[in-house]
């Protein structure tokens, strides 16, 4: 369905727009941590693990994603390596139009690296790893630390 993104339950308790009859329930994750499926290259498992650890410092690092996660980790690689292919090689190719002139033609993979990195980015900010979505994205409360000075004062 189309239409507004819902807004944060801890964006709206800020604004003092929260109205709990309103909320949805929501099942929480799993408590267990994210394993990278099989099915994963030994580089996409390597940016998995990384990631784990990434989303971890959000309170993110559950079992309950680790398809959207494997997912995330494979198209990283694929970006990756489609940037090395392209450095490699080049953007362009030499070719020939239908009357046999001279064209000069875009690769075939720079189009697959686009579409690659657009479904990253937007696999990233589902975890809320873009500086936009960051502030959206609900994380772990960190215990305030009690300022020693404030006792005295």
């Amino acid at each position: 369905m189309a239409g507004r993104k819902a807004i944060p339950i801890d964006i709206k308790k800020a604004k003092g727009t929260n109205r709990p009859f309103r909320e949805k329930i929501v099942v929480p994750p799993s408590s267990d941590k994210p394993i990278p499926p099989d099915w994963l290259n030994f580089k996409a498992k390597r940016i998995f693990i990384n990631m784990v650890g990434r989303i971890g410092e959000i309170g993110l690092d559950s079992a309950t994603y680790t398809e959207t996660l494997a997912l995330l980790s494979s198209r990283m690689e694929e970006v990756e390596r489609l940037d090395l292919l392209l450095n490699e090689k080049g953007v362009t190719y030499e070719s020939t139009d239908t009357r046999g002139g001279f064209v000069i033609r875009e690769r075939p993979e720079v189009m697959m690296r686009e579409k690659a990195a657009r479904h990253l980015h937007s696999l990233l900010c589902e975890f809320g790893l873009s500086p936009a979505s960051a502030q959206k994205v609900g994380t772990k409360k960190e215990k305030k630390q009690m300022n020693p000075f404030e006792a005295f004062g």
